[in-house]
């Protein structure tokens, strides 16, 4: 199964995001939008697991979460990944005052590579996906609208909760199913 660890966030932020994607829309250009109720803040892709390592991710996860406390997040801002010159991911940043949120997914992914996940190559940055551009046709247009609308701010909120979730890829897009949880 594949999985994955992330918050899932309140609604109020995903309604928030669903708007700004129907605001995103009018450029022309070939993009697959996240689904309001598969938006959610990823710490840790693990891809493809058996069954039995389901119980090792559980205690890996727990023991970096361990003592974290509630954190608070901003979710504002826009950018693409991996940048302007050839826009795949479209996102929605989160930000923490304090990076208590890098230093937990710092915690996990090292506790995770224990199990013998491996470690992220890449520096950590917090975000919530909205789209994936699936061609370059019509990008000045989706650039331009990403300019407009760069200093949106989704809201704020507090996260308390850690999951681990299975991916289902179907044809209308991932299906998310929540398998264990932790309280922070």
């Amino acid at each position: 199964m594949r999985i994955f660890v992330a918050f899932e966030l309140p609604s109020t932020i995903r309604e928030a995001a669903a708007a700004l994607q129907q605001e995103l829309t009018q450029p022309k250009g070939k993009i697959g939008w996240v689904r309001v109720d598969g938006m959610h803040l990823t710490l840790k892709f693990l891809g493809e697991v058996s069954t039995p390592r389901l119980s090792a991710i559980e205690r890996a996860v727990k023991d970096a979460a361990d003592g974290t406390g509630q954190l608070k997040i901003v979710v504002r801002g826009l950018g693409v990944f991996p940048g302007p010159k050839n826009p795949r991911i479209i996102w929605i940043g989160v930000e923490s005052d304090d990076d208590r949120l890098c230093r937990l997914q710092e915690r996990i992914d090292r506790s995770l590579a224990l199990v013998k996940f491996p470690r992220e190559n890449r520096e950590f940055r917090p975000h919530l996906t909205l789209g994936r551009v699936k061609s370059s046709q019509g990008a000045d247009g989706l650039l331009k609208a990403l300019a407009v609308h760069r200093h949106f701010i989704a809201g704020e909120c507090s996260l308390a909760e850690l999951h681990l979730f299975q991916s289902d890829l179907r044809h209308g897009g991932a299906v998310y199913t929540k398998l264990w949880s932790v309280a922070l």
